[in-house]
């Protein structure tokens, strides 16, 4: 459709500046919507044409705090109109992705007891006809009987657009005639040529300029000759039928909004209140696709992601968190004040904080946000979240580790805790715990190259061993079972610097240094320590601290461990 687009807030619909949280923003907060009479109604209305994407998931997100903010209820609709696209199983699929998602919808498919359905399109058409009736009755719309010219791709353009010639339909008796003979029509509704102005929740004002050509040019197809109709007489009348009193959609809809207007007017009816929100996009400022990543919410639920943490993440994208959040403070591109729950998200939702700007998708903060979710459910003893990650955990690693299965959960949750930082999904965990549960293979070839080429380990490996065993051979006789406290192992490593230090006859200002706890040179130094009884209780140069890792395997588990270090690298000359 030939309709410029003017929003009186910014520039161009597609690419607009993101918006100020100014006093005109704040006027368009919820506070006013909160006054809405009825119950506020949204609703997410997918097509079944495939999987639900992250642009779909963050729409679905923004109808459940929009609703949940407004005490209201939210939808789930199927627009189904195009059947050439439908994909058989896709709606049982979004269904399960909602329902992983905790996106709990109140009316939809499947649900008991709801007063607006069917909520499925194809099961709607009779209600469709009757408004299409209506609309020739009243002589907003007319019957085309000719071929679909508006869908040729081969009718003259201007501007990229196709034009169709002027159109006189023919009167009700010819209408009828031709009915009878089966000449297939399409519905048209005559498009208005008035400019058009409207308040989006988003976008501010938008204008739609006046255009007296678009009068038989531009009048769009309600009805299609199948007896179908399109998606813009659909969607205008489930809403209606629906109750919905909001929109939350992409700003890919923003060119159909003229439409949808004209076709409000001429039923007379109230329009919902608009809120386009700004399109998702790759890096570089191109289209999501799946070139650049994964775009499927089930390629994130398949990789281990929490949905807490997804819908977190999309939460974030094109939402000014920091002013939805009067706690919050920029701390760089990864903070904790970005950190959100589901009950935390509902609470601080303005809709005024949704900028014009599209937003990239950064998939380094998703994996620090879901980092920062398992963190909280390992916390949550009390509310389920402890509870749900340990049986999603537990199996995972009880094919790996037989002996999981009969960890006690405590265990399991200190063994979590401790390697929480390590991984970056619940799947990550297997790699994570390994050296904990395992005795490491010192001499495969990624022990051996990281050895060989990290001075650090092999400095004052066998020193920093015996040094080591000697301290852990004096601990009181009631460690030599079970776990280390973590202070006393800390404290333990605190002496083995020292213990080293004294042994290599280094001077007293280095000695200093290796158990100072602050500086870059003293943190060298500590390196010089620490990483050498690292690698011998693990093989790896990475992980948990090495306080947990001592305090996890206790006094004869280091032990046993260390003496084997020593007896691989005396034997296998590993220097």
């Amino acid at each position: 459709m030939r309709c410029a687009v003017r929003l009186c807030r910014g520039t161009a619909a597609s690419a607009g500046p993101s918006r100020s949280l100014s006093s005109s923003a704040s006027s368009r907060s919820e506070t006013t919507a909160t006054t809405t009479t009825p119950q506020a109604r949204l609703r997410f209305a997918p097509s079944p044409t495939g999987y639900l994407h992250l642009g779909g998931l963050r729409t679905a997100l923004f109808n459940h705090l929009y609703a949940r903010k407004l005490k209201g209820k939210w939808i789930l609709r199927i627009e189904d109109t195009d059947q050439n696209r439908y994909v058989p199983g896709a709606v049982e699929a979004l269904q399960r992705t909602l329902e992983w998602a905790k996106l709990d919808y109140d009316e939809g498919p499947g649900r008991q007891g709801a007063a607006h359905g069917p909520y499925v399109q194809s099961e709607r058409l009779d209600i469709y006809q009757r408004y299409a009736d209506r609309l020739l009755q009243s002589g907003k719309a007319y019957r085309d009987f000719r071929a679909e010219v508006a869908q040729d791709v081969h009718a003259p353009k201007s501007k990229g657009i196709p034009l169709r010639e002027h159109y006189l339909p023919p009167d009700e008796d010819e209408a009828r005639r031709l009915i009878r003979e089966g000449k297939p029509f399409v519905v048209r509704l005559k498009a208005e040529t008035d400019a058009i102005s409207h308040q989006d929740l988003v976008y501010g004002d938008i204008h739609f300029p006046a255009d007296p050509n678009r009068a038989g040019t531009e009048d769009p197809i309600l009805m299609k000759s199948s007896g179908w109709p399109t998606y813009h007489l659909a969607n205008v009348i489930d809403d209606h039928e629906m109750g919905i009193t909001h929109v939350l959609r992409g700003e890919e809809w923003l060119p159909s909004l003229p439409k949808h207007l004209w076709l409000y007017r001429a039923l007379g009816l109230e329009p919902p209140k608009f809120a386009h929100l700004p399109l998702l996009v790759n890096p570089d400022g191109s289209k999501l696709s799946k070139r650049m990543g994964d775009v499927r919410v089930e390629d994130y639920m398949a990789k281990g992601l929490e949905p807490e943490a997804l819908n977190n993440f999309v939460a974030l994208m094109g939402y000014n968190h920091i002013a939805a959040r009067s706690d919050a403070k920029e701390e760089g591109s990864h903070s904790n004040f970005e950190v959100m729950s589901m009950h935390e998200m509902i609470e601080g939702f303005d809709i005024a904080n949704v900028s014009h700007s599209r937003a990239a998708v950064d998939l380094s903060k998703l994996y620090f946000l879901n980092g920062r979710h398992m963190a909280l459910k390992l916390d949550d003893g009390e509310g389920g979240g402890q509870r749900e990650l340990v049986d999603k955990v537990k199996p995972l690693l009880a094919a790996e580790f037989p002996e999981v299965q009969e960890m006690a959960d405590e265990r399991l949750v200190e063994l979590l805790q401790i390697t929480k930082g390590t991984s970056p999904t619940y799947l990550d965990f297997t790699h994570s715990v390994q050296p904990l549960l395992r005795v490491p293979t010192w001499t495969s070839s990624s022990s051996l190259s990281l050895f060989r080429s990290t001075s650090a380990i092999s400095m004052h490996y066998a020193v920093c061993i015996e040094q080591l065993l000697s301290l852990l051979r004096h601990l009181p006789s009631d460690a030599e079972s079970g776990p280390i406290a973590q202070e006393d192992a800390s404290k333990l490593l605190k002496d083995l610097a020292k213990s080293v230090a004294e042994s290599l006859h280094a001077p007293r200002d280095e000695r200093q240094e290796l158990v100072e706890q602050g500086g870059k040179r003293a943190a060298r130094k500590r390196a010089n320590v620490m990483l050498p009884i690292r690698f011998a209780l693990t093989a790896r140069d990475k992980g948990p601290t090495l306080a947990e890792i001592i305090s996890w395997l206790g006094k004869q588990g280091c032990i046993d461990r260390l003496e084997m270090a020593l007896k691989v690298y005396n034997e296998n000359g590993l220097a």
